[in-house]
């Protein structure tokens, strides 16, 4: 009581001096501005005598619009609130392309959500040589690195406040970067990702990649992801070039992966006619077919020498043997299958349905291919098999 009477006082004599102060005339315009702001502080300072009242019992304002906001019902609709009501819409497809060759393809809004949209070069690791192998991996690494318009901290930030997410994948066929993020954040993230994807490496971004990538193998040694198994089988059949090029790189020529090699690697493999942009969530085509333009449009044409069309990968095929300390063996047994525009690939996936894939751990029930040729051929009659894949 003692604690509230004395605020109480405290209060008033506040109050006392304000009114007093407000009855002087003839006062500025910078006084009079002076006295307001002492006036709203010193409201702001002692508060209303019923928020001092509950602050000494410990209690809630239960009137308090915040209070009500945070204790409403969920399961009850807002009172007064007025909702949209938006019906599924069929999703339109649309394709463009600029000048310059970049083709651009959209699909339209079907429900109120976040833009996902991404960046597609037709460049892998098959484009790589002996020279600049491990680039994509270098980039990879250091895909958030760019000097000309902002740095790593900043676009790491304007995804993380966008509440959107940015990765950058790569195999041996294509490079792609891929983002989302709500639809207010389309123009920065789009910016910072075409930044990020066609920027030529910096000297820093490329020191710090060496190191990276050493330590990346390093990893991959230690989590046993069978990835260097899959390089093996890829460089036997097609040799060293091509499609047989390690997809995390020849692991001693990481150190010469300078600023020099990685830009003369991108001038070589990018070019418009290997970029696609795409977008799924976009609710007017047009407009972001010129947002693209106003980030891309300087990439030159692709001169003569630069096509889209790269050398044929000839498969040689051979043996390979990797001592191992494990007790368990992979057998691979590979032949070569066709593209995947070719007539004979349904032919490939009959094929692939009924070998099957098998596993000790995951064999019968629905859907889990009790009838393919892997379960009833090897799994049912040899034990010591643990596993059957197949892929083409």
């Amino acid at each position: 009581q003692m604690c509230i009477r004395d605020r109480y006082q405290r209060r008033v004599h506040g109050e006392q001096i304000i009114n007093q102060i407000k009855k002087v005339k003839m006062l500025s315009k910078a006084s009079r501005s002076f006295v307001e702001t002492t006036a709203r502080a010193t409201r702001r300072q002692f508060g209303s005598l019923r928020r001092n009242l509950l602050e000494v019992l410990n209690r809630d304002d239960n009137t308090d619009p915040h209070y009500l906001a945070a204790s409403y019902n969920p399961i009850l609709p807002l009172e007064g609130h007025k909702p949209i009501y938006r019906e599924n819409q069929k999703a339109n497809y649309n394709i463009s392309k600029l000048s310059n060759g970049i083709t651009v393809i959209t699909e339209s809004q079907v429900f109120p959500s976040h833009v996902d949209f991404g960046i597609l070069v037709d460049v892998g690791t098959r484009d790589e040589t002996t020279e600049t192998s491990g680039a994509l991996l270098s980039i990879k690494n250091t895909y958030y690195k760019t000097v000309l318009n902002t740095n790593e901290t900043i676009n790491y930030g304007m995804v993380q406040m966008a509440g959107g997410e940015f990765n950058m994948e790569y195999d041996q066929e294509n490079t792609f970067w891929r983002a989302s993020c709500l639809q207010h954040d389309v123009v920065d993230i789009f910016r910072m990702a075409c930044d990020c994807a066609f920027e030529p490496r910096s000297v820093v971004a490329a020191n710090v990649a060496m190191d990276k990538s050493q330590h990346t193998h390093k990893l991959y040694e230690q989590l046993k992801t069978g990835q260097d198994f899959n390089d093996t089988i890829f460089r036997t059949a097609f040799g060293l070039r091509g499609l047989g090029m390690p997809l995390k790189g020849l692991k001693h020529n990481l150190k010469n992966l300078n600023a020099y090699v990685l830009q003369k690697f991108q001038y070589q493999n990018i070019n418009p006619s290997k970029v696609y942009v795409c977008a799924a969530g976009v609710e007017n085509h047009e407009e972001f077919v010129e947002l693209v333009e106003s980030k891309l449009g300087y990439m030159p044409k692709a001169e003569s020498g630069q096509t889209s069309e790269r050398a044929r990968s000839e498969y040689v095929g051979g043996e390979a043997r990797i001592l191992t300390e494990s007790n368990d063996v992979n057998l691979a047994l590979v032949f070569q299958s066709v593209p995947w525009s070719a007539q004979e690939i349904y032919a490939f996936n009959v094929l692939n349905a009924l070998l099957g894939s098998s596993a000790s751990f995951s064999s019968g029930g629905p859907g889990k291919g009790m009838h393919a040729r892997t379960t009833t051929n090897l799994l049912n009659k040899h034990y010591y098999v643990d596993l059957s894949l197949i892929h083409i």
